[in-house]
């Protein structure tokens, strides 16, 4: 192989971390963003997640998984509770269930799942479904990062429960870090 082969192939296959931090438009940081990748890679779904109901509240309250992924909906709080959801203009519901159960529900199409449980109306949680295998949900104080992202141009993508959203094309390259602005979506 030649050295310049090599390099071809080697170049290829590097990959870095994205790191940054969100905010909204008022300055504040945006913790619980969730933030990901739009390329030519496509993803496969997660092996599992889970979005467990504990202290009247789901846990975790932003989750981001990826197209096909099943997630499993534990009730291991002392109430009964109920887990339905708006997704992709069409509303499941997997009915009523006491601690100890567990049920499951297949998110097959991009797009945002809002959580709520029809037994207590604080509870509400959000899972954004994406098809890409380059995605994080920010910390309390909005800093995110992800790993093994290969060189190239993408789509970036932000999205907080407050209704902001973030959306441009970057290219990222090794040492790329993000510091993204959202903002109310233009009608």
């Amino acid at each position: 192989m030649t050295a310049l082969m090599l390099a071809l192939v080697l170049g290829s296959a590097q990959t870095s971390t994205v790191d940054g931090l969100v905010k909204l438009s008022n300055g504040k940081n945006a913790g619980l963003s969730a933030v990901w990748l739009e390329g030519a890679t496509k993803s496969k779904p997660l092996a599992k997640a889970v979005v467990d109901q504990r202290d009247r509240a789901f846990i975790p309250h932003v989750s981001v998984i990826t197209v096909g992924t099943r997630v499993e909906f534990p009730n291991n709080d002392t109430v009964l509770h109920n887990v339905f959801a708006d997704y992709n203009a069409k509303v499941f519901d997997l009915g009523t269930y006491a601690r100890g159960a567990m049920k499951p529900a297949i998110f097959e199409k991009k797009g945002l799942v809002v959580l709520l449980c029809n037994m207590h109306s604080e509870m509400g949680a959000f899972i954004l479904v994406v098809d890409t295998p380059y995605y994080a949900v920010a910390d309390s104080k909005g800093k995110f990062q992800i790993k093994n992202v290969p060189a190239g141009k993408y789509v970036v993508h932000a999205w907080h429960e407050s209704g902001q959203i973030f959306e441009e094309e970057r290219t990222i390259t090794s040492g790329t870090s993000l510091d993204l602005t959202l903002s109310r979506r233009k009608r």
